[in-house]
Parts: structure tokens; sequence; C-alpha cells
């Protein structure tokens, strides 16, 4: 059974930081991604969690909230 995406925020050696979708944290968390594209979701099926440094995002953190479907 693949974890959650709560469970893997969670994790403390991840230090990873939500963005947005506080109101999916018990989805299944199928595939991981890595990806520094301005607008991944032409390449996403679902179920994917997403991991970016935010290089790319100049406009800041407001811009990602609304990038991918959150």
């Amino acid at each position: 059974m693949p974890p959650t995406l709560g469970a893997v925020l969670r994790t403390p050696q991840l230090r990873l930081r939500l963005l947005t979708g506080e109101d999916r944290l018990d989805r299944p968390v199928r595939w991981v991604a890595v990806s520094e594209l301005t607008d991944p979701t032409p390449y996403l099926a679902g179920g994917e969690l997403l991991l970016t440094t935010g290089v790319r995002w100049h406009e800041g953190g407001e811009a990602a909230r609304g990038t991918c479907g959150g």
C-alpha cells in the first residue's frame, strides 16, 4: 500500500513543505517526480508527488500555488 501525502510530509528527514492541497493529505502517493518546469502538468497523470526546488518560480510562492492544480 502506498504512503499518503501526509505520511510523506511527516517524515522529518525529508524536510518537505506543503504549499497547497491541505485537503488532500490522505491521498496515496503513487509516484514521485522531480521537475523544474514552469508548468509540469502536461506530463502528470495524477497521484504524483511533485518535488521541486522552486528555482524557476521568479514570482514567488503565490505563483507556485496555482501552477499545478493545487
